[in-house]
């Protein structure tokens, strides 16, 4: 791996757990995580006119998928903000960001590759379930179903289920696009060109799916109306975190052999998050949420390069 993939990959690890610290700390609400995807479509919109050619090639698939993604972007984001609303981002987070386990499950049940996970990536598998159990305990005689049974660690995993959602559907989406052809049978768009349309796509509709529960009722309206006159600025960089992380992993496969590389690196964030939050909010760092966390983060390089 390349020195400016390593650098790349980093910067969108603490970008990612960057933007998820301003979410937790300024609005760790459904409101928020709205005005992101609302500032976030309008920052990327000119690469959307700027490949307007691409846009128009989309077929009827493409924008079914779109819609599919829209909406597990916006359950992602629901149950995002629910979880740290109920507890500590540094137990939420890394149980959402776990969600490589769940699309390697998916993607080898839906495909019918069972038999080509490795064993190295079974035993991942098991480290990052281990390790979950863990993250949300006070102490390890705490060891009990019943401390599972809260909000944070529901939410989180609300969260980590519809990342593993969109992030299948956007494989789909943009293998797709990145096949169209214009009459010469040229490509249309670069893979970094069809990336940025894309993340400008996706939160336009995740915008419209969320646009029907934030603006519902008079209440959640005038809370939006607020928080739009009192938290555009960072969310507007929270926006830019968030949508800007997923172009620089992009990017930087262009300077990779294997993008299980990428993959892998990428699961720094899990440790930074959670340093963001024990510095940031002063959450408790005990034991048993240094060893899940450690375990989680082992575990997620083993199914990433098994």
């Amino acid at each position: 791996m390349s020195l400016t993939a390593i650098v790349l990959i980093l910067m969108s690890a603490v970008m990612h757990a960057g933007w998820n610290f301003f979410g937790k700390k300024t609005s760790p609400t459904l409101g928020f995580f709205f005005l992101t995807m609302v500032a976030g479509a309008v920052l990327f919109s000119p690469f959307v006119f700027w490949h307007w050619n691409l846009v128009q090639a989309l077929n009827r698939d493409i924008f079914l998928l779109l819609l599919m993604t829209g909406f597990f972007q916006s359950v992602y984001l629901w149950g995002l903000a629910e979880a740290y609303r109920a507890g500590d981002m540094s137990i939420a987070y890394p149980i959402a960001r776990s969600s490589p386990l769940i699309i390697v499950c998916l993607s080898s049940i839906l495909l019918g590759q069972q038999g080509d996970v490795s064993t190295q990536a079974v035993v991942g598998i098991v480290m990052i379930v281990l390790g979950c159990l863990f993250i949300p305990l006070q102490s390890f005689r705490d060891f009990k179903f019943a401390n599972y049974h809260n909000r944070t660690t529901t939410f989180a995993i609300v969260a980590a289920f519809a990342t593993a959602g969109y992030s299948l559907v956007d494989d789909q989406a943009t293998q797709l696009m990145r096949a169209l052809t214009d009459h010469s049978g040229k490509s249309i768009a670069s893979a970094g060109e069809v990336a940025l349309v894309y993340v400008a796509l996706q939160s336009a509709f995740a915008v419209i799916w969320m646009s029907w529960f934030v603006l519902s009722t008079n209440q959640l309206r005038h809370d939006f109306t607020s928080l739009f006159q009192k938290q555009w600025r960072i969310g507007l960089l929270t926006a830019a975190l968030m949508l800007g992380t997923y172009s620089l992993v992009i990017l930087s496969m262009a300077f990779v052999d294997n993008v299980s590389y990428v993959v892998a690196l990428r699961q720094f964030s899990i440790p930074l998050g959670v340093l963001f939050a024990v510095i940031g909010f002063g959450e408790s760092l005990k034991a048993p949420k240094i060893f899940g966390v450690s375990i989680t983060f082992i575990g997620l390089i083993a199914v990433a390069l098994g």
